[in-house]
């Protein structure tokens, strides 16, 4: 016999055992020397494919699993597939029974009486070139002990039991007499005393060849098999030590199998059988667990596309079908992608896969007589475009907070339903972001649905969404990869209107709270029920640094952006002011200088709009209790106009706030408490004065600082934060619900923990 070798060297003293050992095999089950194997044969008389350019349906949802010369098996993909045997010629098709069939580069196709292949006892043969004929059943227990079913190559049923531990392959021909109901004669094909063979799946090349893994001798080397089914011949090529071949391909001219081990790199080696030579074929072709083929004198192989959902970036790695000659390292991409192929009775390939220009469907790859690039031409079709196309977009271009809260809809229509899909929503702002994904359907055309709940995105403490720009991307690429990407992308805007306390946008209160030793922090709060009170939602630090201020005030959206900004006053009297960024995680930026002098105010009121032109104003007492009003600019570089005297004898107070519109006039309002702690409301008129004082009530003498907070609560009315002057064993903040009824303006208080375990000095 002649032993077939690979490129690589191996130790002096295996190569002569496993020599020996593979030709005493061999000779045992070809009974002669190796010689190269012949051609495939030719179409049978009479049996005709379909005629020329006649294109027939293949089911959506399926793969390819055999092709004969008068029409092709498909599988559908799931837990519990169907089989289908569909006619070139005409179309029409048989759905086979059972949870399983085999077809192999021929009519005949295989199925059995159990759940898998390899435990079936009762074999059906049908030959669906004459489907009104009875199938014939094989008893498997009655060819002797263990045989169990492996493969279909043509007319060979492939066989396989195990023999003293090792594993032994056998060939079963179905030829026109077994088919008749003679006698069949399983024949030994690969395997035996010290060889330890497996089918190597997939690796069926056409109707009369197979291509089998094996271990060989005491110390287990691996070998490639190529077995001419028809003569018995076979074809030996062992692999280096460690070696490890992957997917492999033989036909009537070649043999070709991935290997890691090669010069550069993994890459696919290629021999002709029985030539005594092996040459490895450039590296690359993808990986070691990818399949290969063989046309004529060409390479085919692929990838299947794959899904990172691990990544969540819902970006499939798709490779497309592509052939390579292997004469001269030519390339070519024949398909956009593939999910399956199955040899054809002639040579030819039928891969299920898709191009942009003809569809989905069921391709043949056929040689040529001159070797040139194979020739491609759609045989059945899915009815499917192979590029997934949106035929609709359902996404408002704006969305005010009241929308939000109440969950918005969103859509897409597609023009194919068996997609991967993957959403990605961006608060464009902060970065932060929220995934969707959809697995395939068996719908075509298919929408698209998520339903946004109108929560924050990309938070362990999700409150409501925030305002501002949303960026959405969908990505959408036809399962097992057939056809290329889908991706779109869009911007939506969730407008929420200025409010007094709301830094981040969420329609909630925030309030700041500086610690005795000057370190700032930041808190969320969010209502318990609409109009009622509120809970702590979550905190953060801002920073140190503080205590170098006398005076801390929320001022509202004083520099003209959505976002509230801080003024704060340092003990030289020159007053700052800290721009709003809108982002929770910096909700200020660095301090610009307004100006100084300040320290003749014994109380600053910052926040409210008292001369009712949709700017908030500031207003201050000096020490003469004269009470002063410095309209709003809206500008950043110099935010208040020019003071104006409102009046005096406000020198009896010891705390004014601004509340906003607290009780149902035109413009803000301001609350001041005198010394005895009695609370007095003043309301504005909407011209930057205030109506007589009305008595809120008594008791408010232990409050350490009094805090106009808008709507916290959603009820349309402004709200009340009052924090409690800090000892050893209080803290804490407790929530005033507004009524909006002048004469009795607010709620009773309920305490919150919106501050947490915080002590403080001021909360602003």
């Amino acid at each position: 016999m002649t032993l077939v070798r690979t490129h690589h060297r191996r130790r002096h003293h295996r190569r002569h055992r496993l020599a020996a050992i593979a030709a005493t095999v061999v000779l045992g089950v070809t009974g002669g020397a190796v010689s190269v194997l012949p051609a495939a044969a030719a179409t049978p008389p009479g049996v005709q494919e379909g005629p020329q350019g006649t294109v027939v349906p293949f089911p959506a949802d399926a793969d390819v699993a055999g092709a004969g010369f008068s029409g092709f098996l498909s599988k559908t993909r799931g837990a519990t597939p169907e089989f289908r045997w569909t006619r070139y010629a005409d179309g029409s098709s048989l759905v086979l029974p059972g949870t399983y069939a085999l077809g192999g580069g021929s009519d005949l196709v295989v199925s059995g009486d159990r759940s898998t292949q390899a435990s079936a006892r009762l074999v059906e043969v049908r030959d669906m070139a004459r489907p009104d004929t009875a199938p014939l059943v094989i008893d498997l227990d009655t060819l002797g002990d263990g045989y169990y079913v492996v493969g279909l190559a043509g007319d060979h049923l492939l066989l396989a039991r195990d023999e003293n531990g090792n594993t032994v392959q056998y060939a079963l021909t179905l030829d026109a007499d077994v088919l008749a109901g003679g006698t069949p004669q399983p024949r030994k094909t690969a395997g035996g005393v010290q060889v330890d063979c497996w089918d190597s799946t997939g690796g069926w090349a056409g109707p009369r060849f197979a291509l089998y893994d094996c271990w060989v001798a005491d110390e287990r080397m691996p070998a490639k098999i190529a077995v001419d089914l028809v003569t018995g011949q076979s074809s030996w090529y062992p692999q280096g030590d460690g070696e490890y071949a992957g997917a492999g391909a033989v036909s009537a001219t070649h043999v070709a199998w991935r290997q890691t081990r090669v010069p550069g790199g993994a890459g696919i080696a290629v021999a002709r059988p029985g030539s005594g030579t092996a040459y490895t074929w450039s590296p690359g072709g993808g990986h070691s667990s990818d399949p290969l083929y063989l046309v004529g004198d060409w390479l085919a192989y692929g990838q299947q596309a794959h899904i990172d959902t691990t990544a969540r970036t819902g970006q499939p790695t798709v490779r497309p079908f592509t052939v390579q000659s292997i004469a001269t390292g030519e390339k070519a991409v024949l398909l956009t992608a593939f999910s399956s192929a199955v040899s054809g009775p002639d040579g030819s390939l039928l891969v299920r896969g898709g191009t942009p220009d003809r569809g989905e469907g069921l391709y043949r790859i056929s040689p040529r007589a001159d070797g040139g690039r194979p020739d491609v031409a759609l045989v059945a079709s899915t009815g499917q475009a192979t590029t997934v196309t949106a035929t609709g977009t359902h996404v408002p271009a704006t969305l005010t907070g009241e929308q939000v809260a109440g969950g918005v809809d969103l859509a897409w229509n597609l023009s194919r339903g068996d997609v991967r899909a993957t959403l990605t929503l961006t608060h464009v702002a902060s970065g932060a972001r929220t995934f969707w994904s959809w697995d395939p359907a068996a719908t075509a055309p298919r929408t698209l649905a998520w339903r946004w709940d109108g929560r924050d995105l990309g938070t362990e403490t999700p409150g409501p969404a925030r305002g501002g720009a949303y960026e959405w991307s969908l990505t959408a690429a036809p399962d097992e990869g057939i056809g290329p990407e889908l991706r779109l992308s869009g911007r939506f805007t969730v407008n929420r209107p200025p409010a007094p306390h709301d830094f981040d946008g969420d329609g909630t209160a925030d309030l700041f709270g500086r610690e005795p030793g000057g370190l700032l922090r930041y808190f969320r709060s969010q209502p318990t029920a609409v109009g009622g009170p509120v809970r702590s939602l979550h905190w953060a630090q801002v920073g140190g640094g503080w205590q170098v201020y006398d005076r801390l005030e929320t001022a509202g959206h004083v520099a003209g952006t959505v976002a509230p900004d801080v003024l704060a006053r340092d003990t030289s009297g020159v007053l700052w002011l800290y721009q709003g960024t809108g982002n929770r995680d910096k909700p200020l930026s660095g301090r610009t200088r307004i100006g100084g002098g300040w320290q003749t105010y014994d109380r600053i009121a910052a926040g409210s709009d008292a001369t009712g032109d949709g700017r908030p104003d500031l207003l201050a007492t000096d020490r003469a209790g004269v009470l002063w009003l410095y309209p709003g600019t809206g500008n950043a570089s110099a935010p208040f106009s020019a003071r104006k005297r409102v009046g005096g004898g406000w020198g009896v107070y010891n705390e004014v706030a601004a509340v906003g519109n607290l009780a149902g006039g035109p413009a803000g309002d301001l609350l001041a408490r005198d010394r005895s702690g009695v609370l007095w409301l003043y309301l504005g008129r909407g011209d930057g004065t205030f109506a007589a004082r009305t008595r809120v009530g008594g008791g408010w003498g232990g409050f350490l600082d009094v805090v106009g907070v808008g709507d916290a609560n959603g009820d349309g009315r402004a709200d009340l934060m009052a924090a409690v002057t800090p000892t050893a064993t209080t803290h804490g903040v407790t929530f005033y619900s507004g009524t909006g009824d002048w004469r009795s303006p607010l709620k009773p208080g309920v305490k919150t923990d919106v501050t947490s375990w915080t002590r403080y000095d001021s909360i602003f």
